[in-house]
């Protein structure tokens, strides 16, 4: 992956969201879509941050963004989470705006708070936070819990996911240092009443549920036999590479691109792979017409494997710390 400077991240996106709001294109709402990331920001996915108050296994499926506000509740805790992180992210950076005061923030899973600036612009409420972790973090995962003190007079207590005011952007990190940008598909949430700012349904197309489940193992005759369980796109791309995992449908060497079905499990091969070197193998779930891939799957780390290939296959079972450790020494 190319390694951009913010300021230029920045400038590109405007210049090029301005010249399609001119054309009419939809997507130009989304803010760097799918669509467009591939070719014009050198990666394929945009980690997203969302209000969140049900099950982690509900992402991004099922956002539950708003709850009740209970008699008397305070504080009012609201989590934040994130998903579509690839490999996983060692840092991420944003900012919650509120209607009420934001007390604090409580990082969750390995993550500790690197800054945090609070504001307060005419009774609107901004907690600027970057946080980061030693260990690359794989989503759906919870960031941290907010909390805020209701006034007494606001219902709903509102909190919408900003840019960071002090680094200019929302941006993501992931363990080689590669910038990412993040955004909240949902705007924020709320607790209490209804509120029209928050909690939308997303304008762009969120990405497709992810191919679950890769396995390589030895097959017959010099392949490598690959089964997986189809995400939510009508086709399933595995890609492969011998130096790292594939980070895009259009990174590595293909070896499986075929129709599949949302929630099957699929069964494929590479035949004649690489001998005598770790193989990495990422599954894409995307949308494609006539072989043009429309959008992208959810990527998580669930949707990788590796295996070693000798003149018999052998089938390498492994642990993601395990593959980092042996990333490091190569």
């Amino acid at each position: 992956m190319r390694k951009w400077t913010r300021t230029f991240l920045l400038t590109i996106t405007i210049f090029i969201v301005f010249s399609i709001i001119y054309s009419g294109d939809l997507y130009a709402q989304c803010y760097g879509s799918l669509d467009l990331a591939p070719a014009f920001f050198q990666y394929d996915y945009l980690v997203r941050i969302t209000v969140h108050f049900g099950d982690v296994s509900a992402l991004p499926g099922d956002v539950i963004c708003s709850r009740t506000l209970g008699p008397g509740e305070s504080p009012v805790e609201v989590p934040v989470y994130f998903y579509n992180a690839h490999d996983g992210i060692v840092g991420v950076e944003f900012a919650m705006e509120s209607c009420d005061s934001i007390a604090s923030f409580l990082p969750q899973n390995g993550f500790s708070i690197i800054s945090s600036s609070k504001e307060n612009d005419s009774g609107l409420y901004r907690m600027n936070i970057n946080v980061e972790t030693v260990v690359p973090i794989c989503g759906p995962a919870l960031i941290g819990y907010a909390y805020i003190i209701p006034s007494g007079s606001n219902d709903p207590v509102w909190m919408t996911i900003v840019e960071n005011r002090s680094s200019g952007g929302m941006f993501a990190t992931d363990q080689y240092a590669d910038i990412h940008y993040a955004f909240s598909p949902h705007h924020g949430g709320y607790v209490g009443s209804n509120f029209l700012y928050t909690c939308q349904e997303p304008i762009c197309e969120e990405p497709n549920l992810p191919v679950l489940d890769l396995e390589a193992s030895e097959g017959l005759a010099n392949t490598v036999k690959l089964t997986w369980t189809a995400g939510g796109g009508d086709h399933t791309i595995i890609r492969f590479a011998v130096d790292r995992f594939p980070e895009g449908y259009g990174d590595g060497e293909l070896v499986v691109d075929v129709e599949s079905t949302p929630g099957e499990v699929e069964l494929g091969s590479h035949i004649n792979p690489p001998r005598d070197v770790i193989i990495y193998y990422t599954a894409f779930s995307v949308n494609s017409v006539s072989g043009d891939v429309l959008r992208n799957s959810f990527v998580e780390c669930g949707a990788t494997d590796t295996t070693v290939s000798k003149e018999l296959i052998a089938a390498e079972k492994t642990s993601w710390g395990v593959l980092k450790n042996r990333i490091k020494s190569r």
